[in-house]
């Protein structure tokens, strides 16, 4: 659900940015070597926080020294804490299979990032 999120997202910042957005799912982005530039910004989106190949693509990712940021539903879990900013959705615990509180949150933020950097 997170990666729909994650398309959602290069939709929007696309559209009203401008910039091009590569979303790739953290189990593949942490084991193909993808290519990032210093200019470049990792936004990690999870709902618990704790994701291990999220966790991992963080990683990798500030090891190439570029802006990560973090979007989370779980105030004080290991995302936010690892990322260098970010924002908690505050959807509150999903209680069904399907994470749908969470998806709203967060393409909402998602909107948002697009709708700032793209009202220049």
């Amino acid at each position: 659900m997170y990666r729909l999120a994650g398309l959602v997202g290069e939709y929007l910042i696309e559209e009203f940015a401008r910039i091009p957005v590569e979303v790739e799912y953290a189990s593949e982005f942490r084991y193909r070597n993808p290519i990032i530039c210093k200019d470049d910004v990792v936004i990690a989106v999870s709902q618990s926080g704790e994701t291990a190949d999220t966790l991992a693509a963080i990683r990798q990712a500030k090891k190439e020294d570029v802006l990560v940021l973090g979007i989370c539903n779980v105030v004080g879990s290991s995302i936010p804490r690892e990322t260098d900013a970010g924002v908690y959705t505050h959807a509150g615990p999903e209680i069904g299979v399907a994470s749908t509180k969470a998806f709203t949150a967060q393409v909402t933020v998602l909107t948002m990032v697009a709708l700032l950097i793209g009202k220049d």
